[in-house]
C-alpha cells in the first residue's frame, strides 16, 4: 500500500473530474484487478452460455468450476498476502528494489507446488471429462500466480499498463468466445473455460511485463523474504482468517438445502451465490477509497509523525504532529463510513429494484437475500479498513483479533441460520460484518488513543534477536549472493 499511496498522492493533485476519475479507475484496477476480471469472467461466461442457448445443467458446470478454479486460489495465497505486502514496503523503503523479483517468483513458485499437487489430488477423484480437469488445473494455476502477483503490482506505478493489461484479458475472453462458438463444433464448456484461460494468461502477461519494467531482474536470495514469514507469524493469520471470514458463508451454503451438485465433485448454491456476489461488489468503494482517500490524506501526517521521531523533533511538534495524524484519520473514517452508508442504501433501494431485470434468473427470495447480504458487505467494508489501519500502525494483536473475529462468528453464525427457516438466510454474514466493525473499531480506537505510549514506551529498551539456524542461513547466502 505505500507504494501505491506516493504514485497516486501525485495523480490526485491533479484538478478537474476527469483526471480524478482517471486516478481512481487507475487505483481500482491495480488494487481490485484479479477480483474484477474474475467476476467480469462469470458474467461474461454466463450470458455467453445463454446467448448460444447451452443447457441450464452446461452453464451451471462451467460457473461453478471457474468460481472454484479462482476462489480457492485466493484460499491458498491468502497465507502469503499481509506478509508480502510488509516485505515489498520495506524493501521499498530501504530502497533494495533488487529483492522484490526474486521474492515473488519463490513465492509463486511455492503457491504452484502446493495448491498444484492439492487440486490435481481433487480433480483427479472428479468424474468429469479430462479437457475439463485440464482447463480448470490450468486456469487454477493462471489464478495462483494473478493473485501473489497482485501484491506485487500495488508497488508498481504504471497504472496505465496495469489497467490495459486487465482490458486486453477482458477483451481476449470475448474474442476467443466468438471465435470458437462460430466457427468451431467443440464442447461449449470446453470453449468457455480455454476463453478465462487465454483471458488470465493475458493479464498475467502484462502484470509480469509491468513488473520486470519497473523492478530490477534482482541479486541475493531468493530466500530474504522467507525471514518476514518468520518474524510475521501474525499476518500469516489475518491474512488466512479475513479470507476465510469473507467468504465462509459461500462455501457453506453449499452444504445447505440449498446446495445443488454441479458436476463431479463441484457444487454450488445459486440462490445464494449470484446475490452474495453482487453484494460483495459494493465494498470496492471503500476498499478503492481506502488506498485513495486514506493513503493519500493520511500518509502526509503519518510521515512527518514518525519522520519527527526519528529526527529528534521536539516535543511541541511531535505532540501537534500526533493530534494532526489522530484528527485527519477520524475524518477520513468519517467520510469513508458516510460513503459506504451511502453507496448500501442505493444498493438496497435501487439495484435492488433493477437486479430481477438482467436475467441471471432473480427471483423474490433472491432480492430479499441480496438487500441482506448488502448490509453485512457495508459493515464488512468499513470493518476491514478498521483492520488494515492497525495494519498500518503496527497493531498486528488487533488486525488479528478482528479478522479472528470475522472468521469465527461467520463460520458459527452461518452454521446456525443454515438450520433455521431460508428466510434467515444470510443473517449470519451480517452477524459477522457487525462483529468485525465493532472489534476493528474498538481495537484500533483504543491503540491510537495510545499512539504515542505505543511508539515511546512499549517497545524494548534492548533488542536481542534469537536467530536460529535458518535465519542465519538465509542471511548468509543473501550475503555472498549480494556481492
Amino acid at each position: 500500500m505505500a507504494g501505491i499511496g506516493f504514485e497516486l498522492k501525485r495523480l490526485f493533485n491533479h484538478t478537474g473530474i476527469i483526471m480524478q476519475m482517471r486516478a481512481q479507475l487507475y487505483a481500482a484496477a491495480v488494487i481490485t484487478g484479479p477480483m474484477i476480471l474474475g467476476a467480469t469472467l462469470l458474467f461474461i461466461i454466463k450470458y455467453t452460455a445463454q446467448y448460444y442457448q447451452m443447457s441450464g445443467a452446461d452453464q451451471d458446470a462451467v460457473v461453478v468450476m471457474t468460481t472454484w478454479s479462482i476462489l480457492f486460489p485466493l484460499l491458498l495465497t491468502s497465507l502469503f498476502t499481509f506478509v508480502l505486502a510488509r516485505f515489498i514496503a520495506d524493501m521499498v523503503y530501504q530502497e533494495k528494489l533488487y529483492t522484490i523479483l526474486p521474492s515473488m517468483y519463490l513465492s509463486i513458485s511455492f503457491s504452484l507446488l502446493i495448491g498444484g499437487l492439492g487440486w490435481g489430488i481433487f480433480l483427479y477423484f472428479n468424474d468429469i471429462k479430462l479437457i475439463f480437469k485440464i482447463l480448470t488445473y490450468i486456469l487454477f494455476l493462471e489464478a495462483t500466480v494473478a493473485w501473489i502477483q497482485i501484491s506485487y503490482t500495488n508497488a508498481a506505478k504504471d497504472y496505465r499498463a496495469v489497467l490495459m493489461g486487465f482490458v486486453y484479458a477482458i477483451t481476449t475472453v470475448i474474442v476467443v468466445n466468438i471465435i470458437l462458438f462460430n466457427t468451431t463444433k467443440t464442447d461449449p464448456i470446453a470453449n468457455l473455460l480455454l476463453s478465462a484461460v487465454l483471458g488470465y494468461f493475458v493479464m498475467i502477461l502484462s502484470y509480469t511485463v509491468v513488473l520486470h519494467k519497473y523492478f530490477p531482474i534482482g541479486k541475493g536470495t531468493a530466500l530474504l523474504s522467507w525471514l518476514w514469514f518468520i518474524k510475521y507469524p501474525s499476518l500469516i493469520q489475518v491474512g488466512f482468517y479475513s479470507t476465510i471470514g469473507l467468504f465462509a458463508h459461500i462455501m457453506m451454503m453449499w452444504a445447505s438445502p440449498w446446495g445443488v451438485n454441479a458436476i463431479g465433485l463441484f457444487y454450488h448454491a445459486p440462490q445464494h451465490d449470484i446475490p452474495a456476489l453482487f453484494a460483495f461488489f459494493t465494498t470496492l468503494v471503500a476498499t478503492v477509497n481506502f488506498v485513495t482517500s486514506m493513503e493519500v490524506k493520511f500518509y502526509k501526517h503519518y510521515k512527518t509523525f514518525y519522520s519527527l521521531l526519528n529526527d529528534k523533533g521536539s516535543l511541541f511538534d511531535i505532540q501537534k504532529a500526533y493530534k494532526e495524524l489522530v484528527t485527519v484519520m477520524k475524518q477520513e473514517l468519517f467520510y469513508l463510513a458516510q460513503i459506504q452508508i451511502f453507496v448500501t442504501m442505493i444498493a438496497i433501494v435501487v439495484l435492488g429494484e433493477l437486479i430481477g431485470k438482467l436475467g441471471l434468473g432473480f427471483t423474490s427470495g433472491m432480492i430479499g437475500l441480496f438487500r441482506v447480504l448488502t448490509i453485512g458487505y457495508g459493515l464488512y467494508a468499513v470493518g476491514n479498513v478498521f483492520m488494515l489501519l492497525q495494519l498500518y500502525l503496527v497493531n498486528f494483536r488487533g488486525a488479528l483479533l478482528t479478522s479472528l473475529t470475522l472468521a469465527l462468528v461467520n463460520v458459527v453464525g452461518t452454521y446456525i441460520v443454515i438450520q433455521l427457516p431460508e428466510i434467515y438466510y444470510g443473517f449470519g454474514f451480517v452477524l459477522a460484518g457487525f462483529a468485525m466493525y465493532i472489534v476493528g473499531w474498538i481495537q484500533l480506537a483504543s491503540y491510537s488513543r495510545k499512539l504515542d505510549y505505543q511508539v515511546y514506551s512499549k517497545q524494548p529498551i534492548f533488542v536481542r534477536e534469537d536467530k536460529g539456524f535458518v535465519t542465519r542461513y538465509i542471511e548468509n547466502r543473501d550475503k555472498i549472493s549480494s556481492q
